[in-house]
């Protein structure tokens, strides 16, 4: 009879830890899964790309401190942002402001801030200051981009000689061949796409200028159809300013300028 009770605590006593385990060790350890739809955007975000890209990455670091599993689904752009606001997940990344989103989604924290900026070719000397001194220079621009108010009023006026390309590998093309003389994109982003598709030699052909045209900040957006959404909202925000404040989203945006999330890079 003894030892049918000292059984019985037994059993009692490994149930209660086997319920505390579940509730309290498996949620650290990321039980918890959220949802994204995203396009792809190297370097930042590519299903072939390490961590699934540096935005990602930081997305990824800023939910497990909080102890939150992400998944990635990627979709041509336009889906990923249809099947946020429907809520099949629970969020997409990486977007910028607008009203019309504010009305399906919660913006997060800004997640990076990027520039645009011209590229040229080195054999082109090419400073500015104003939109003036754009004058006599075709501008090389993605179609669906946006560059920003002064690109934007710019081209409505007529101030800017604009040729619009379909991808901004065409745009690369077109500056190396002299076709168009200035070509705006990120830095981090130009930089990906002319080691990717282009040889040493012709690489060397293209530089940029140093000075912005627009700062944008990306952020996170937490779908209101979401269940979760707010949950969702305050774990992110509260994960990104931990991983911000240690120091992990700058050792990541120094990867993107090293190279280290595309898929053949070599440790």
């Amino acid at each position: 009879m003894k030892l049918c009770l000292e059984f019985i605590c037994m059993v009692v006593k490994y149930f209660y830890i086997v319920i505390i385990y579940l509730l309290f060790v498996m949620p650290v350890q990321g039980s918890e899964v959220v949802t994204f739809s995203s396009g792809e955007w190297p370097p930042f975000l590519s299903s072939s790309y390490k961590k699934y890209g540096a935005g990602s990455h930081i997305v990824t670091e800023a939910f497990r401190t909080q102890g939150v599993k992400v998944e990635y689904r990627f979709y041509p752009w336009k889906r990923s942002m249809e099947m946020a606001k429907k809520g099949e997940v629970d969020a997409t990344l990486l977007w910028s402001k607008n009203k019309k989103r504010e009305a399906y989604f919660y913006y997060s924290l800004p997640v990076m801030t990027l520039s645009h900026v011209f590229f040229h070719r080195v054999d082109m000397e090419f400073e500015w200051n104003t939109i003036q001194d754009l004058n006599g220079y075709k501008i090389g621009i993605t179609r669906g981009y946006y560059y920003g108010e002064m690109i934007d009023e710019g081209i409505k006026n007529g101030l800017l000689n604009t040729e619009i390309g379909n991808s901004d590998l065409i745009n690369f093309k077109k500056l190396i061949a002299g076709r168009i003389q200035l070509f705006i994109i990120e830095p981090e982003v130009g930089y990906e796409l002319l080691n990717e598709h282009f040889t040493k030699p012709v690489k060397s052909l293209v530089t940029n200028n140093h000075q912005p045209i627009q700062e944008r900040k990306w952020h996170v957006l937490i779908s209101k159809k979401s269940p979760r959404a707010l949950y969702w909202l305050e774990k992110f925000n509260t994960g990104l300013s931990s991983i911000e404040q240690s120091g992990v989203i700058e050792e990541i945006m120094e990867n993107v300028l090293r190279g280290k999330y595309h898929p053949n890079y070599k440790d």
